[in-house]
C-alpha cells in the first residue's frame, strides 16, 4: 500500500471571540516540530490567524485513484478537526507527494 505525504492548506474565516482567543492561545511561531507529517496529523498556524497548513501521512491501497483517496481521506480528516474545534475555514487546496517515488541520492 502507498504511503503519501499529504499538505492541507486552507484560510480561517474570520474567527471572533472565544474561538480567536483560544487559536491564539494554541499559536507557536517558533515551534518546528509542527512541520512534521505524522498519521494523526499536525495542524500548524501562525498568530496572525490568516492561513493554516495540515501534514498528514496517509497510507491508501494501490490504485489508479490512490493519491486522489489519500486527498479525499487527508481533507476529511483536517475538516473534522476544524468543525469539531468550532475553527471556521475556507479555501483548501490538497497537495501530496508519494513516498515510494522519493529518491535518495547515493554517494
Amino acid at each position: 500500500m502507498p504511503t503519501y505525504r499529504v499538505l492541507v492548506r486552507g484560510k480561517f474565516d474570520r474567527p471572533a471571540g472565544a474561538v480567536r482567543e483560544r487559536l491564539l492561545a494554541n499559536a507557536s511561531d517558533d515551534d518546528l516540530s509542527g512541520l512534521s507529517f505524522s498519521e494523526a496529523g499536525t495542524l500548524t498556524y501562525s498568530r496572525h490567524l490568516g492561513g493554516f497548513s495540515f501534514r498528514v501521512l496517509i497510507e491508501v491501497p494501490a490504485g489508479d485513484d490512490a493519491e486522489q483517496r489519500a486527498h479525499d481521506e487527508a481533507e476529511l480528516l483536517v475538516m473534522d478537526l476544524l468543525e469539531r474545534e468550532g475553527y471556521p475555514y475556507r479555501d483548501l487546496t490538497v497537495s501530496s507527494t508519494r513516498m515510494d517515488d522519493i529518491r535518495t541520492a547515493r554517494r
